[in-house]
């Protein structure tokens, strides 16, 4: 297992709302793909039968759910960073004890033309619709983690989210 998951298993869907739950407080952000609808808010309102994919992140931390087909089991993980952090105090190598260099972040600006989108709803230059738990985002953070192989070559393991940016800061998570 990788040392930035801190847990992770598979589980029916029935089972679902249990973790949800475990791992759901005040703070996080909730992303789920349903297969007929994109979901972004605070509050996890999730129809557990159209699932494919569930997030629940704060700056921190992320669960992760997600499955291939409807109607199978769900694949799930969580990273903690700050937990992470603590692993990596016992790192021999003293490259690889240091955070930055086992993450990369990014920024991606967010597809948003400004003259049709307001408050938490907006619309992508090219007309589709969405909404977001924040006015004025701008972009969305990503953590992706990085692993080295035996040549020290780097190639990222995993990604998530880490939270949305407005126009000139770091909104939570």
């Amino acid at each position: 297992m990788k040392d930035y998951i801190f847990e992770h298993g598979i589980i029916g869907e029935s089972d679902i709302y249990s973790l949800i739950e475990k791992y759901y407080h005040d703070g996080c952000y909730v992303y789920a793909i349903h297969t007929d609808s994109f979901y972004c808010s605070t509050k996890p309102n999730i129809k557990s039968n159209h699932l494919l994919e569930l997030r629940i992140f704060t700056e921190n931390d992320e669960l992760k759910l997600y499955r291939s087909n409807i109607g199978t089991d769900f694949s799930w993980r969580y990273i903690d960073d700050n937990d992470f952090e603590n692993t990596l105090s016992g790192e021999t190598d003293e490259f690889l004890k240091v955070f930055k260099n086992r993450v990369f972040d990014e920024e991606h600006y967010l597809d948003i033309d400004t003259t049709k989108s307001q408050g938490t709803h907006y619309t992508t230059t090219g007309g589709g619709e969405y909404t977001l738990p924040l006015e004025n985002a701008e972009k969305v953070k990503i953590r992706n983690y990085l692993e080295y192989d035996k040549n020290g070559i780097v190639f990222i393991s995993d990604f998530r989210i880490v939270g949305f940016m407005q126009k000139g800061n770091m909104s939570n998570g």
